[in-house]
């Protein structure tokens, strides 16, 4: 006598029996004699597999973090930060199936997951964690920024971003800066050389206006192998206006504060084998005690030569990377006013020296006219004291990878 099967052997084996009347194959085998059954040659099926979440580790740290499920559709995600606790945005794409950050991941973070996972009517909550990679040191480039936070700056003081490698990517740089001002003002960006950027108004800035800089750098690519490792932003004043015109027709250095004349003192400037540069400067630095070589303005270095020195200059103000100072001459205090005799700088009595440097900010502007050497030569070089105001406007919008004018942003007082 048979024994009759079970209720599920009975679901499998109809389940069975049905696919083989419609496709006509033999899916059974009958073994005829006394005890004989049916047996099945097929597996019988097995239950669901549950879903897992799958997520590489560690994830690429320059690159969107993306969560998957081996099974059914992702519901909602949620990644956070364990240590910052802050939540990673992202949102899943409906091509794929997969959840993918918005913004990118912290390099070297650990971030948890919560995700729900639905498979017909049925809705599993997962959880789960991921490990960033942390970003290689040969990939990340640093910057600096000038004005530094807290800066009191001259009306023409250009905002200088300097890189320590080449960007290759400008235009993504110039999309990741942001200047706002108290007072709004129209000024563009502008690529001096490959590792530095400025951004200088179109006119110089207002008078105590607060300036904000902020550099949204992280993660962003600049070059094929460099990426951002960090944000920055800096806040500066803009201070009085202070504009410095040195006249060698008439041998006067005189100071305005903002458009009033303060001073007015006899000067020398460079003589004919040195002739200082007719053009706009801008005060860079101050040292009130510099060093001065024949040897490192690549003079000479011959100490049998007349053109040979080695001098310790009290209140040195720096106008040109390329060397060009206003600073205290005490041994052409005769000649100021009346011939020039410096290898280029400025010359001014010692008193005269200090109140110019005591007065004088970064970013104030510095005329020298009437010499007949023009700044040509600097400002093709990128020098940071001759670049920014001796450049029409379209040059310097050309200057720029993205090429546009920018209105800066409003910022509160």
């Amino acid at each position: 006598m048979l024994r009759k099967p079970s209720t599920t052997s009975v679901m499998v084996v109809a389940s069975v029996a049905a696919s083989v009347l419609l496709s006509g194959c033999a899916g059974l085998q009958v073994r005829a004699g006394s005890g004989s059954s049916w047996v099945p040659t097929t597996a019988p099926a097995t239950p669901h597999a549950a879903p897992k979440l799958v997520v590489a580790s560690p994830a690429p740290w320059n690159a969107p973090l993306q969560v998957a499920a081996t099974s059914g559709t992702l519901a909602a995600v949620v990644v956070t930060d364990k240590a910052s606790l802050l939540t990673l945005p992202g949102t899943v794409d409906p091509s794929t199936g997969a959840w993918v950050s918005t913004a990118p991941p912290n390099p070297g973070a650990v971030y948890r997951i919560a995700a729900q996972v639905t498979d017909g009517s049925t809705t599993a909550n997962l959880t789960g964690a991921v490990r960033v990679a942390t970003q290689p040191a040969s990939t990340k480039i640093h910057f600096g920024i000038l004005p530094g936070t807290g800066a009191t700056v001259g009306v023409n003081a250009p905002i200088v971003i300097r890189f320590d490698h080449n960007v290759t990517r400008k235009a993504d740089v110039e999309n990741a800066l942001t200047v706002a001002s108290t007072t709004p003002v129209v000024g563009a960006w502008h690529w001096v050389s490959a590792a530095e950027i400025h951004f200088r108004p179109q006119n110089p800035w207002p008078t105590h206006t607060k300036v904000r800089v902020t550099l949204a750098l992280d993660h962003v690519q600049v070059s094929a192998t460099r990426y951002g490792n960090r944000d920055a932003t800096s806040t500066f004043t803009v201070g009085d206006a202070h504009e410095t015109i040195v006249d060698d027709k008439s041998k006067t250095f005189t100071v305005k504060v903002n458009g009033k004349v303060r001073y007015t003192w006899p000067t020398s400037l460079g003589r004919p084998e040195y002739v200082t540069r007719t053009g706009n400067y801008i005060v860079l630095e101050k040292d009130p005690l510099r060093e001065m070589t024949s040897c490192s303005a690549k003079i000479t270095c011959d100490k049998t030569s007349k053109d040979y020195y080695d001098l310790q200059v009290q209140w040195a103000t720096r106008l040109s990377w390329s060397g060009t100072f206003i600073h205290a001459a005490p041994w052409s205090v005769a000649k100021q006013g009346l011939v020039d005799s410096s290898h280029g700088c400025i010359h001014l009595t010692i008193d005269r020296a200090k109140t110019y440097f005591d007065l004088a900010q970064y970013g104030d502007i510095v005329r020298v006219l009437n010499t007949g050497r023009p700044i040509d030569d600097l400002v093709q070089h990128g020098d940071p004291g001759a670049t920014d105001w001796n450049t029409t406007w379209p040059v310097w919008l050309a200057g720029s990878a993205v090429g546009a004018e920018i209105t800066t942003a409003p910022l509160s007082a």
